[in-house]
């Protein structure tokens, strides 16, 4: 059978579900050079498994050694996926029961076999460790980081984001720094939807099989700007929980912007306003701004925004509407 039509099997199987509202908790963790990781406690077949919590990805992954055999069913068909520190994942695709808090979908995920490192970025993290002893989002010499990944974004992909086949809708209330726990809140009330400024994304083209719409999330339109000089790079742009700052990917590479530096970053709405922030350049705290290597499957060019804007605004994604809304907390 192919792909497309296993995964839509399985992503109309989610769409019958009933979508109740469920509140499971966002936790924070701090990484030794002063990074800011998320995670959330879901369930793949029986086993409990803490895993990273990112927006800027989609499909849940997991590495060697965690599940139970009967924990999924191996489908047989390659999967793989290179993130912007230039990790690759490969392995196949799997069919599991995947629970956040009481609600559970059936969903195509990835059981990660190898890793690896992209040839532009040859001394990525994977160059640390072995696929035994790898983890995401950390220094895994120091024990540091997750065996498993769940991306939520709206892109499609093989291995499914599972938040989809839960309803669709999802708002993320993302711990600030200082504090240890937020929420993820799958099919919130109308009321907790209420108020939110959006951004109209655009639409990929649909293709055989699909049952749900997917999105460019990468897309939104954003400007970071120093307020000490002229220097401004607009773009498109993703919001990222999984990027512990500002990433400007490009082709000709500049000098970081040094601590200290007042800057401004603004998104467009889809009424044709600006949602923007002030702040000063950081090492820390989702505030520093870096230039890397334009690279990698989808040679993305433009703002990873990282984590500043989940800092000052609640973020509701909504799937089959094909919007993200801002809320200011």
């Amino acid at each position: 059978m192919r792909l497309t039509v296993l995964a839509s099997l399985f992503l109309f199987a989610g769409a019958a579900f009933a979508a109740t509202r469920e509140v499971v908790p966002i936790h924070s963790s701090t990484m030794a050079n002063g990074d800011l990781r998320y995670s959330v406690t879901l369930k793949i077949g029986g086993t409990s498994v803490e895993t990273q919590f990112d927006t800027g990805s989609v499909g849940l992954r997991v590495l060697p050694g965690v599940l139970k055999p009967q924990d999924a069913v191996a489908q047989g068909t390659p999967a793989a996926v290179q993130y912007g520190s230039g990790v690759r994942l490969n392995g196949t695709l799997a069919l599991a029961n995947v629970s956040l808090g009481n609600t559970s979908v059936r969903v195509p995920m990835q059981l990660v076999d190898s890793i690896s490192c992209s040839d532009a970025r040859p001394k990525c993290p994977a160059s640390k460790a072995g696929a035994k002893d790898f983890l995401m989002g950390g220094n895994p010499l120091r024990g540091e980081g997750y065996k498993a990944i769940l991306g939520v974004g709206m892109l499609r992909n093989p291995a499914s984001n599972p938040l989809v086949a839960m309803g669709g809708r999802w708002l993320v209330v993302l711990p600030r720094p200082g504090q240890s726990t937020g929420e993820l809140i799958i099919n919130p009330t109308v009321a907790e939807t209420r108020g939110f400024r959006t951004i109209s994304l655009q639409r990929f083209a649909v293709k055989p099989g699909d049952v749900s719409a997917y999105w460019k999330d990468h897309g939104v339109q954003g400007c970071l700007k120093r307020l000490d000089s002229a220097q401004q790079v607009c773009g498109d742009s993703i919001l990222d929980t999984g990027a512990a700052g500002f990433h400007i990917y490009a082709d000709a590479l500049q000098g970081n912007w040094p601590v200290g530096t007042p800057a401004h970053f603004s998104l467009a709405m889809a009424d044709g306003s600006q949602l923007g922030q002030h702040f000063k350049v950081d090492n820390g705290g989702g505030r520093y701004v870096r230039y890397i290597t334009a690279q990698g499957e989808h040679n993305f060019h433009g703002i990873n925004a990282g984590l500043l804007t989940y800092f000052d605004n609640a973020v509701l994604y909504d799937q089959g509407a094909g919007v993200i809304g801002l809320k200011s907390r």
